[in-house]
């Protein structure tokens, strides 16, 4: 949730990053997270502050909405899982092409979303073969190479994993 988003917390409407100046509130010691009942536009949420520490080392504090009740821990995991789903929908879309079929033709949709998933998943076996980091590299891998190379790479990895399964 956008910490500029006006909250009712204890029947006060309060900012949700002004909530961290409410004493009690921000998650303390080892405490990673922890989470509150508010009310936004007549709705009941549990919002989660999270502590995170990036790569560097730096903290900082993000705040996660759910409308279920559950340990803030149990909020985090959810999160965590949702985000992996996030990050496929976005190179899908950014770096596949996922959103650029304009057929009003239901058969064709299904396939063009079935071709970009399938290339996400080869992108997948690209990056876990050659140790990368992120799928969008082994998509920017994949685009230097010829088309030939890389039919023959795929239909090899598809081959040994029919072998595989029989």
């Amino acid at each position: 949730m956008h910490s500029n988003r006006v909250v009712k917390y204890k029947r006060k409407s309060v900012k949700v990053r002004d909530l961290l100046k409410i004493k009690g509130i921000e998650p303390k010691g080892r405490q990673r997270a922890r989470t509150i009942s508010v009310t936004w536009h007549e709705i009941d949420l549990e919002l989660t502050i999270v502590r995170r520490v990036d790569k560097n080392g730096k903290e900082s504090i993000v705040f996660q909405i759910a409308t279920y009740k559950a340990l803030p821990r149990e909020h985090v995991l959810h999160y965590k899982r949702r985000w992996s789903v996030e990050m496929i929908n976005r190179t899908t879309k950014q770096e596949l092409g996922l959103q650029e079929c304009y057929s009003r033709k239901l058969e064709k949709q299904h396939d063009h979303v079935a071709a970009a998933l399938l290339a996400y998943a080869l992108a997948q076996v690209e990056m876990k073969t050659y140790r990368l980091d992120k799928p969008e590299e082994a998509i920017r891998r994949c685009k230097t190479k010829n088309v030939d190379s890389l039919t023959a790479r795929f239909s090899r990895i598809l081959y040994d994993k029919a072998h595989a399964c029989a």
